[in-house]
């Protein structure tokens, strides 16, 4: 990953955005009709991934500590991805999310909300991300 930001630096003429999922897993919900939101868990990880937005952490802090970019704005946000019905979300969850998995008892949860939410409610996926801006150093 160093390589890569070096090679960034190399092609760049000022700023890269730095953009990346917080570390912590993915919570799963349910918003009612009212907005009222019930947390039913999170995603259960099942594979070696990541550790790689650990590995990026590093690589980041490694070229700035060299001196190859400065760490210009931050910020933190949820990512919140609405889906119509428990079934989509699922869906969605094992065709695109490759190793995360939602266990039996979210699952539960997931129904008894959709149910008590009424028409209206939506399943819900949160997940924390981290932007921060790279500035080039140097020519």
């Amino acid at each position: 990953m160093v390589h890569a930001l070096k090679e960034t630096w190399r092609v760049t003429r000022s700023t890269v955005l730095d953009i990346r999922p917080i570390v912590d897993a993915p919570r799963i919900g349910v918003k009612d009709r009212v907005g009222q939101e019930k947390d039913c868990g999170s995603l259960k990880w099942s594979g070696g991934g990541p550790e790689r937005h650990a590995e990026a952490t590093a690589a980041v802090s490694r070229v700035v500590e060299a001196g190859l970019f400065t760490i210009g704005a931050a910020r933190q946000f949820e990512w919140v991805d609405s889906f119509e019905d428990v079934d989509e979300l699922v869906a969605t969850v094992a065709e695109d999310w490759e190793s995360w998995s939602i266990d039996e008892d979210a699952s539960l949860c997931l129904m008894q909300a959709m149910e008590k939410g009424g028409r209206g409610a939506a399943p819900l996926i949160r997940q924390g991300i981290r932007a921060q801006v790279l500035k080039k150093v140097g020519v």
